[in-house]
């Protein structure tokens, strides 16, 4: 019988759960039967290429991870965040599916931690279609903002402080950065190669 999924669509979903590092192996199976396709309208012949092409996604990402540096991109971006964070600048890897998902993992943060008497002054984030590019080709667009403050003016000062924050902290990782100074336009880090070891490396 024949296939009824998309193989060259499901494969490239699977690449893209596999290689992002977040999910454990055993996961990716059902994230794909469950989640991404109808699991109604699977057939055994489905589940059982979806098994194997998952399978072999997490053995070659576990062969290629032997060869990588101990730092890898991703390490380096997470010092990044760690940076910002010591600044009281809010940084979030995988905030949602959308930038307004992204503020909305924002806004929660900033309200467990005090929201105002918080001293938080900004924030910085990417979301799971940013992180599905960054696996693609290397690129990561980074949303941020100057915090929660009212006044709009004060508001949009700050954002451009974080904006030039950010970027300096990712070229002093070794990364490249751009960003157009327009607070309504995001950075775009180029990473070169998005590396992150999964959970259970």
């Amino acid at each position: 019988m024949a296939l009824t999924l998309d193989p060259e669509d499901t494969r490239g979903r699977i690449h893209d759960l596999v290689w992002s590092g977040f999910h454990p192996d055993a996961d990716v199976e059902w994230m794909i039967t469950d989640e991404y396709l109808d699991p109604d309208e699977l057939s055994a012949e489905d589940r059982a290429w979806v098994k194997a092409e998952a399978a072999r996604a997490c053995a070659a990402k576990r062969a290629a991870e032997a060869g990588w540096p101990v730092q890898t991109e991703y390490d380096r971006l997470e010092a990044v965040f760690a940076q910002l964070r010591g600044e009281k600048i809010i940084a979030l890897h995988r905030a949602g599916n959308t930038l307004a998902d992204g503020h909305d993992d924002v806004r929660e943060q900033w309200r467990a931690a005090g929201r105002l008497d918080s001293g938080i002054r900004g924030c910085c984030f990417y979301h799971s279609q940013d992180l599905d590019t960054a696996v693609r080709t290397g690129r990561l667009h980074l949303a941020f903002s100057g915090g929660m403050i009212p006044e709009i003016e004060q508001r949009e000062a700050n954002t451009v402080v974080v904006g030039h924050r950010i970027v300096e902290l990712l070229r002093a990782a070794g990364f490249g950065a751009q960003w157009s100074g327009n607070i309504n336009e995001r950075i775009e880090a180029d990473l070169g190669q998005w590396r992150k070891r999964g959970p259970s490396a």
